[in-house]
């Protein structure tokens, strides 16, 4: 994959946002600082992803930076939030990484 530092940002940025709309969850205000810093993140993931789409075919980029976002956010859950990971989710997980991986092998 072509600019796998941009890669690595645009998926940050995306797991970082959705980590602040979580944290932002238990109130009931739309305009917090949370949901602030969310929309920024998702903001410089979209630039983000236009790069990494530009230099690299779609069918490569979307299911790598989407498998990736999904495991960052299983263990952003379970760090930072304290939700369960049981051995059917891991299992499941799993077995959509090696689907992802073999979409993207060339």
């Amino acid at each position: 994959m072509k600019e796998p530092l941009i890669v690595l940002l645009a998926v940050l940025c995306n797991v970082g946002a959705q980590v602040a709309l979580k944290r932002n969850a238990d109130t009931s205000t739309y305009f917090s600082p949370w949901v602030i810093f969310a929309l920024a993140l998702y903001g410089a993931s979209f630039f983000l992803t236009i790069r990494v789409l530009a230099v690299n075919a779609l069918s490569v980029a979307s299911p790598v930076m989407a498998g990736a976002t999904f495991l960052l956010i299983a263990m952003a859950a379970v760090t930072l939030f304290g939700e369960s990971l049981p051995l059917a989710k891991i299992a499941g997980m799993t077995l959509i990484v090696a689907g992802i991986a073999l979409l993207a092998w060339r």
